[in-house]
């Protein structure tokens, strides 16, 4: 008996595949997972209806009016993100890349042999500056060391440079390999009746669905950093009729999965 209950939190989010599918690089099967997503921090289910009416009589009022159901947006905002979820989510492709050159910029203070070392070994590219802003000339390096010379012994210099780091994850982002894929997507939510405090499983079902991500990166020492925002968006057929195609299905079960 569900006479006033309350959606707790959503437990999983089930993307599946409805018919063999390469997604990247990646051949999937029939009903094969290909996101599985959980720590989802918000969900909301909009669902597009419109209301259509008919007039008649000498006053012109309406006699009847149909109400249809359009369209279904199940919008997520996730915080937690793996390698996988940005691969699917950015809508991209992982490219394994073993070097990748990083910017950086260091303060030092140059010793008494007139040099400084930096934290990382530098390509070619390094610029010095004086604590007015004034580039310095005839560096000599050697590995980390830069030798700037006895007129800066003390005093304070700026050093921009670039280093080399290895085994970093690049994705390319703008491939639009989702675009044209159909999948299911299943809800698992967590119900509790707040007349007797028992707790039930619910599955939201979107069984012919499209998925639109959207990555937003939060900067800010206290900020979350990156929140995935994604829609689940309901795919129709013109050619079943209304009971082969559903927007969705709501399952309820009679007790918390976790306890079946």
């Amino acid at each position: 008996m569900f006479e006033n209950y309350g959606i707790q939190q959503i437990k999983s989010v089930v993307i599946k595949t409805i018919n063999p599918v390469k997604i990247g690089e990646r051949q999937y099967g029939p009903k094969e997972t290909i996101l599985y997503l959980t720590d989802v921090e918000a969900g909301k289910l909009n669902e597009e209806k419109s209301i259509r009416s008919a007039e008649g009589g000498q006053e012109g009022r309406r006699l009847i009016q149909w109400l249809t159901h359009h369209n279904v947006n199940f919008l997520i905002s996730k915080g937690v993100m793996s390698k996988r979820d940005f691969n699917f989510l950015l809508d991209s492709n992982v490219i394994n890349k073993e070097e990748i050159v990083i910017s950086t910029r260091e303060t030092h203070t140059v010793d008494s042999s007139g040099k400084v070392r930096l934290q990382h070994m530098p390509v070619p590219g390094i610029y010095c500056y004086d604590d007015k802003g004034n580039k310095i000339y005839d560096i000599v390096r050697s590995e980390y060391e830069l030798t700037i010379g006895e007129d800066y012994i003390d005093k304070e210099i700026t050093v921009d440079y670039s280093f080399i780091i290895e085994d970093a994850h690049i994705y390319s982002v703008g491939e639009n390999f989702l675009s044209d894929i159909v999948v299911q997507a299943e809800i698992y939510f967590l119900l509790k009746d707040d007349n007797e405090g028992e707790e039930y499983t619910g599955i939201l079902t979107i069984p012919t669905a499209n998925i639109v991500g959207d990555i937003n990166l939060i900067m800010g020492k206290k900020a979350t950093p990156i929140v995935g925002d994604f829609a689940i968006q309901s795919v129709q057929s013109k050619t079943k009729s209304r009971d082969e195609n559903s927007n969705y299905t709501l399952k309820i079960l009679s007790k918390d999965i976790n306890e079946i």
